[in-house]
């Protein structure tokens, strides 16, 4: 099904990606055990519901979590009280690990990186498409079937309308990046002659100096 397409900002924030790896390999951990319950998606969703109805609906309670004000121990108590009946033993288990080694902080992230994981396993890629203008079915389609064929996995596209892009193409598959914009051709094509004539002047000075 294909996704809504956004409008960029013309400030957006940028990913610490640190922070995204290190969430990633809780995010494995995560699914592995997730993957010795029969039912790994729910888990998944399990993990995202909490950060959709809880952490963004009670922010004071995040702030008590991510707090290095409050010790584990209390953090634990405070899970248990706040998710033993609403979570399944696995998900709250996972969050009091989480909470023993100072990571609360990074529930939203890893919940990100075990949706990612999922559709991973799942055969499916999570692709982030930025075009100077809205695209049509058919060139959506298009898109679509050579990313497919390019990475080997079936893409779920996310579209993103920049016009600072003037045109052409920006497909971001995890940390592959294929640039067919304008705006990089451009930038490529004004790169180079600067080199040329960067190296015109350095290889026959004479040329550009005005004789007296």
């Amino acid at each position: 099904m294909p996704q809504p397409e956004r409008v960029s900002p013309k400030h957006e924030n940028v990913m610490d990606v640190t922070v995204e790896q290190l969430a990633r390999v809780y995010a494995k951990a995560f699914m592995g055990v997730a993957a010795k319950v029969s039912n790994t998606e729910a888990l998944v969703e399990e993990l995202k519901a909490i950060v959709a109805d809880v952490l963004y609906r009670f922010p004071k309670l995040e702030e008590v979590l991510k707090s290095s004000l409050v010790s584990p121990d209390q953090k634990e108590a405070l899970l248990d009280r706040v998710f033993s009946k609403a979570a399944s033993v696995h998900v709250t288990n996972f969050l009091k690990v989480l909470a023993r080694h100072g990571r609360l902080e990074l529930i939203r992230p890893i919940s990100r990186q075990a949706e990612k994981l999922f559709t991973e396993q799942s055969g499916i890629a999570d692709v982030d498409v930025r075009v100077a203008t809205k695209l049509d079915d058919d060139i959506r389609q298009v898109i679509e079937a050579r990313v497919e064929k390019a990475i080997g996995m079936k893409p779920r596209c996310h579209v993103t309308v920049d016009p600072n892009l003037i045109a052409g193409i920006i497909v971001r598959v995890g940390d592959r990046v294929f640039d067919g914009s304008l705006h990089t051709h451009l930038e490529i094509a004004r790169r180079a002659m600067i080199d040329r004539a960067t190296d015109q002047i350095e290889t026959r000075p004479e040329g550009f100096v005005s004789a007296n």
